[in-house]
């Protein structure tokens, strides 16, 4: 039972533990370059006193095969947009979701026309979201390229 324990791979719950271990580390350079640096997601701005801040953190996962092997370790970079107050720091929120009912349709006409259907998952959809507002984000714990005190993203 005690070699059992030791096979049980979990996410990490500080920082103190990504940093020791080279898969997370990897998770987060690679998250940080594939999907900010190149998409240049942000500016790198001082921080004004009259604008609200939203924290940010990131969120580790283990993605696992079908068999329970380990396939990959991945890092998210998130907003704590809970921090923000409606109709000071924004006036809606909109988060694309298909309803299963939608869904249904789809797959019953398409099947009914002899259609064939494609599955497709959109890495980075939020990054094809125009915003018109300015939203300040902290820094990325880890990725911090000036003093965090006076500048933000």
């Amino acid at each position: 039972m005690a070699l059992m324990g030791a096979c049980v791979v979990t996410e990490p719950s500080s920082s103190q533990e990504v940093v020791q271990q080279l898969v997370w580390v990897d998770a987060i350079v690679e998250e940080y370059e594939s999907n900010i640096v190149r998409n240049s997601v942000w500016d790198v701005v001082l921080r004004l006193e009259d604008k609200s801040v939203v924290s940010s953190h990131w969120l580790y996962k283990v993605n696992k095969a079908t068999n329970g092997s380990v396939e990959k370790h991945t890092a998210g970079f998130v907003a704590c947009v809970f921090s923000r107050v409606e109709g000071i720091d924004y006036d809606e929120t909109y988060y694309p979701v298909a309803r299963y009912s939608s869904i249904r349709s789809i797959l019953a006409l398409s099947t009914q026309m002899g259609s064939n259907i494609h599955q497709m998952d959109v890495k980075n959809a939020f990054l094809n979201n125009m915003i018109e507002e300015e939203v300040y984000i902290e820094h990325p714990e880890g990725f911090e390229t000036l003093d965090l005190e006076s500048h933000v993203c």
